[in-house]
């Protein structure tokens, strides 16, 4: 088989099967041709779904976040002490809204990196025989087009692409696919914590790969090369080697966190949509590894190359998975149904001498296309004319930024300007002056847009903190001498939670160390009462056990200020579903008196009530706040109670543990409040 890039003489259509390389076995495929077409259908297919990020049209949570991760670049925050977040130190390049802070390198990196991309899966495509290669190209083109946050799809086909090449090739090829896998490996870790796990285990299964097929210099040198161009990237972004390990540590607490508390389990629609898919991805991926590379020069080693493939194949289709059901809407669902019809159609590069395992592993690569695209469409998509036609739109569109950057960017940043004269607080940018400030909550961008001297604590969204370790990261930055002067105050829960569960640890700190000053907007202005920080005093009441729907009683404690822990533990059958898929859905309910005279019933993930929560006074909104501290009166709860979703139970083990404390510490002090 002529290598690509070299000149050939056309082949023979007829051939022996068997006896040959595996990397010549048949595939249902035409033998690769050179790179010139493949790498022009590339630069054609990257217009289509370039991530050139628009401008945010209101200001809540990811106009923030997209805020957070381009001022943490401009300051050299370090990541790993100062943020600590599913971001990494380069998250501002791939992130799906427009900032002008480094709006060149963020256009640049964006045509590099999806030009790689493309190019890996067009590479993949002209290995097909033409039928597959231009549905596999014209699914994925239409796919991308019509998803505005397709950066995690992105991503995910690249190293799909580039790591079933890397399967395939040999020679001077695998060098090039294998060095490129290795960067985008890089590249991604450092952009998303997620990316980092899924490509530094892809690195060392492909490794082993290698090393099965007696290549130990590339594999060694694809491990080598991961780990320093970690370290390397690390540096380049003004990040210190110091604060690596912890920025590794951190992750895995950033993706436990995400998985235990940020879940949310969509429409039942979209839910079956996806159950149903899943059985179709594990036999695709099942057949196509176990019969690929069969009757190979090196057969005895077939056996581990088939076990690599399936291994790498499966980590990889599940982290999709996952990243499409803990959080079961639009921005994530899409990802994963069209990351599944990239792999039906890109795993048909694999070798396969066995007809039936071919015809079988066809028929579910086409019903796996089918329902992904039908679920798209009808769930998510536009119109069918409006979707078949924003790829041609998409091309338009992308042409003209790329032609005149400079006209793009100006249009962003005007759209930017507009965001942040809606931010302006004119009266407690007086107020603070040059003063530190944090923002507790979830729209750090007032902050930014309003020029303080904005110190953001590690989490900085205050849903993120979502257990007892990175609740514990945020105190420890309030108890210590880099804690801010003043907080953007704004109490408001993700998802229906109950509001006193995000980032517990730092509202009580504010109700101990901090006191209203002023409000404005959505805000109000909390000022530190005092140099230094007065760690919290618990002192315990009572513990018990109760079973899901039983009070526990808090009305004999009065008008003390109570802190309330409840450990839910899961069974087997909990913790293998937390693993594969996301925890069930946990309710508190608020009660006047015990199971009397509801007060309010709010999500409440088990990690989170694990942590703790203010639990009387009852705090729901910034009212509630003002009230406490102007003495106005505030709700008391007299009981709370644990609830499980019908069905759900058995995911529990019935006991449920608690624990009551008593706040020592002085809160809710009346102060005055400037004008």
């Amino acid at each position: 088989m002529a290598r690509e890039g070299t000149s050939h003489k056309p082949q023979a259509t007829s051939y022996k099967p068997r006896g040959r390389p595996p990397e010549q076995s048949r595939a249902g495929a035409a033998p690769a041709v050179g790179n010139a077409r493949p790498l022009l259908a590339a630069g054609l297919l990257l217009l289509t779904f370039v991530t050139m990020p628009p401008a945010p049209c209101e200001l809540d949570m990811d106009p923030s976040l997209s805020a957070v991760l381009n001022y943490a670049h401009q300051h050299q925050l370090q990541y790993g002490s100062d943020v600590v977040y599913t971001y990494g130190p380069w998250g501002f390049l791939i992130f799906f809204l427009f900032f002008p802070h480094a709006a060149s390198a963020r256009t640049a990196v964006a045509v590099g990196h999806c030009f790689t991309v493309a190019a890996g899966l067009c590479l993949v495509a002209w290995r097909l025989r033409p039928l597959w290669r231009w549905l596999l190209l014209g699914v994925f083109t239409w796919v991308a087009a019509n998803i505005d946050a397709r950066a995690d799809l992105v991503i995910n086909t690249g190293l799909l692409c580039w790591g079933l090449l890397c399967f395939v090739e040999s020679g001077l090829p695998l060098v090039r696919d294998a060095s490129i896998f290795t960067a985008l490996a890089v590249f991604s870790g450092l952009a998303k914590v997620a990316f980092l796990f899924a490509g530094g285990v892809s690195i060392l299964l492909l490794a082993c790969d290698l090393l099965a097929r007696g290549n130990r210099r590339l594999a060694f040198g694809m491990v080598a090369g991961f780990g320093a161009g970690l370290l390397f990237g690390w540096m380049l972004s003004g990040q210190s080697l110091l604060h690596f390990g912890e920025f590794l540590v951190n992750a895995f607490a950033v993706a436990q966190g995400y998985n235990q508390a940020l879940g949310w389990e969509g429409t039942e629609m979209v839910r079956r949509s996806e159950f149903g898919l899943l059985p179709l991805v594990v036999a695709i991926v099942t057949i196509r590894t176990l019969s690929a590379f069969e009757g190979g020069k090196n057969h005895s080693h077939s056996r581990w190359r088939r076990g690599l493939l399936l291994a790498w194949a499966t980590f990889l289709s599940f982290t999709a998975w996952k990243h499409g059901t803990v959080r079961v809407d639009a921005f994530h669902v899409v990802s994963f149904l069209g990351f599944a019809t990239v792999l039906a159609l890109a795993l048909e590069v694999l070798p396969c001498e066995q007809p039936t395992a071919r015809l079988w592993a066809r028929g579910f690569g086409v019903a796996c296309c089918l329902m992904s695209l039908v679920a798209l469409h009808s769930l998510f998509f536009p119109s069918c004319l409006k979707s078949l036609c924003q790829p041609f739109r998409a091309f338009r569109y992308h042409a003209r930024c790329l032609i005149r950057p400079a006209e793009y960017w100006r249009s962003m940043a005007e759209t930017i300007e507009a965001r942040r004269r809606e931010a302006q607080l004119p009266k407690f940018r007086r107020i603070i002056g040059r003063a530190s400030a944090d923002v507790f909550g979830q729209r750090q961008a007032y902050a930014v847009f309003n020029d303080l001297d904005y110190r953001p604590r590690p989490v900085f969204q205050s849903y993120a903190a979502c257990n007892a370790r990175l609740m514990r990261l945020n105190e420890q930055f309030y108890l210590s001498k880099a804690a801010p002067q003043y907080v953007l105050f704004q109490l408001v829960a993700l998802d229906f939670k109950f509001p006193p569960l995000e980032d517990a640890w730092v509202l009580r700190d504010l109700l101990i160390n901090y006191q209203p000053v002023s409000a404005e907007g959505l805000f109000l202005l909390f000022k530190a009462k005092a140099k230094s920080s007065e760690p919290p005093r618990l002192k315990l009441l009572r513990q018990g056990v109760v079973s899901p729907g039983m009070p526990i009683a808090l009305r004999e404690y009065g008008d003390a200020d109570l802190w309330l822990e409840i450990d839910l533990s899961p069974t087997v059958a909990g913790r293998l579903r937390q693993v594969l898929y996301r925890p069930p859905t946990v309710r508190l309910a608020a009660w006047r008196e015990p199971a009397r005279e509801l007060i309010i019933r709010h999500r409440a993930p088990a990690s989170m009530l694990a942590a703790g929560f203010l639990a009387s006074p009852l705090l729901l909104r910034n009212e509630d706040v003002l009230n406490l501290y102007d003495s106005n009166g505030c709700v008391r709860p007299g009981a709370y109670s644990v609830e499980l979703l019908h069905g759900e139970e058995h995911f529990w083990q019935g006991a449920i543990r608690f624990r009551i404390y008593r706040i020592e510490n002085q809160i809710g002090w009346r102060v005055e409040r400037g004008a």
